[in-house]
């Protein structure tokens, strides 16, 4: 699908399809495009559109590069944090110096609000360098929305892995194991490592973009510098409290694994006790069981009796042995 966005002084006016011209256009959004769309915009804008492999590759020469007079800069989001299933994506931005074309395979959520910003400030965005600037700082405010809700669920995860019911103001929900949480605490380290790869991504961007528009007077750069130098003190803040929320990842995760291991020691500890206790009882059945023909209990007139409390004598021995030694 190809979205063709002009700027009118209410916002952006936006155009599915191709229009008749490209007179005006400040955005084109290139969303699941099909060879047949790439390649008008191609012949319309007069640069190669990359693909979805290239956009996957992982060197900065196929993320960040120079093609005649635009700029092909491929950054990592995140989506699909809502559904509660993270996942990476690659959004590719491809600077002109009066046309902003970006190629996405998914629907991020920036992408989904950057036209509500324009509407706020349209002056912010009245050039493609600028807008780009926009979706950059869109992109980066998502990082921090999913950080902070990553660190709020890691304390509602160590409320329920240190206290108790009585000792918690929220109470755990049913069915709540070790197990599940180590799950749970790895869905939120998956996201963690996507927003790592995110801020990285754009880390390098966005130097790129402000060396690379520099070398010609001609080059499309954002007027000034002040908004990417915020960008990169954001991410700079970003990336230290990232850094603080994998620490209490790790914490949590290493301390739910050894709660799993203090339960299962206390499985065994219960089945070893089990077995001392009905150790003593089996020895004794064991031998008043077997039937020899010389052997003078079995003509004891009290013999069975004494046999059941001899059992019961060397299970409860062990027990008392047991409870004054503060093993039970």
């Amino acid at each position: 699908m190809i979205e063709h966005h002009f700027l009118t002084p209410q916002g952006l006016k936006s155009v599915e399809g191709a229009p008749p011209s490209a007179e005006g256009i400040l955005w084109v959004d290139l969303c699941n495009p099909t060879r047949w769309e790439e390649k008008l915009i191609e012949d319309r804008m007069g640069v190669q559109v990359p693909t979805r492999a290239e956009m996957a590759d992982i060197e900065d020469s196929s993320r960040l590069y120079v093609e005649g007079d635009a700029l092909v800069m491929t950054a990592v989001v995140i989506e699909g944090v809502q559904d509660g299933r993270p996942k990476r994506a690659q959004l590719t931005f491809v600077l002109l110096p009066h046309v902003l074309i970006t190629v996405r395979y998914t629907n991020p959520l920036p992408l989904r609000t950057v036209a509500a910003r324009i509407a706020r400030a349209p002056h912010e965005c009245d050039t493609a360098p600028r807008l780009m600037a926009t979706i950059l700082e869109a992109v980066v405010e998502r990082i921090a929305d999913v950080l902070e809700q990553t660190s709020a669920d890691l304390s509602d995860l160590s409320d329920t892995i240190f206290f108790t019911e009585e000792e918690s103001a929220r109470k755990p929900k049913p069915g709540h194991d070790l197990q599940s949480l180590v799950r749970r605490l790895g869905r939120k380290s998956r996201t963690l490592s996507i927003l790592r790869e995110s801020m990285l991504s754009l880390d390098r961007l966005i130097p790129f973009l402000r060396t690379a528009g520099s070398k010609e007077s001609d080059r499309p750069t954002p007027k000034g510098t002040a908004r990417l130098k915020g960008i990169e003190r954001d991410l700079r803040s970003l990336s230290a409290y990232e850094s603080q929320v994998e620490q209490e990842l790790t914490f949590l995760h290493s301390a739910t694994i050894g709660l799993i291991g203090v339960e299962q020691n206390q499985i065994i500890k219960v089945l070893s006790v089990a077995t001392a206790l009905f150790l003593p009882p089996t020895l004794v059945g064991t031998i008043y069981g077997m039937n020899f023909r010389n052997m003078p209990e079995l003509d004891w007139r009290y013999g069975y009796p004494l046999a059941i409390a001899a059992m019961v004598l060397s299970a409860l021995l062990p027990y008392i042995w047991f409870r004054r030694k503060k093993w039970l």
